[in-house]
């Protein structure tokens, strides 16, 4: 059994604890504008439940092209243009990690 391969990008953040929930709020209140871009499959944001203030931010695209097209895009601009700066001071990302072409989905 073959699956379709996917492009995963997974962006760990650090944010006081104090302010976790209001990143959490943030992305729950998003301008949405990721979600019409080609090969955008899913966004999942995580919290540890060990260290509330590591925040994963988990990314789903058919390729790394989708990916990179959004990056690129004016809406990934004015996504993130609406952050409060404070906030955006706040969070510190530790590490971008991605999976692509390496893994390939055998069930589901």
């Amino acid at each position: 059994m073959t699956g379709p391969h996917m492009y995963v990008s997974v962006s760990r953040l650090r944010v006081a604890v104090d302010r976790s929930d209001e990143l959490i709020a943030a992305f729950t209140q998003r301008a949405g504008l990721v979600e019409h871009h080609d090969g955008f499959i899913d966004l999942q944001v995580w919290r540890s439940d060990r260290d509330p203030a590591e925040v994963l931010m988990v990314s789903r695209w058919r390729d790394r092209d989708s990916f990179t097209a959004y990056m690129r895009s004016e809406d990934h601009r004015v996504s993130h243009g609406r952050m409060d700066p404070g906030l955006k001071k706040a969070i510190k990302l530790e590490r971008l990690e991605h999976l692509h072409q390496t893994y390939e989905v055998v069930a589901q």
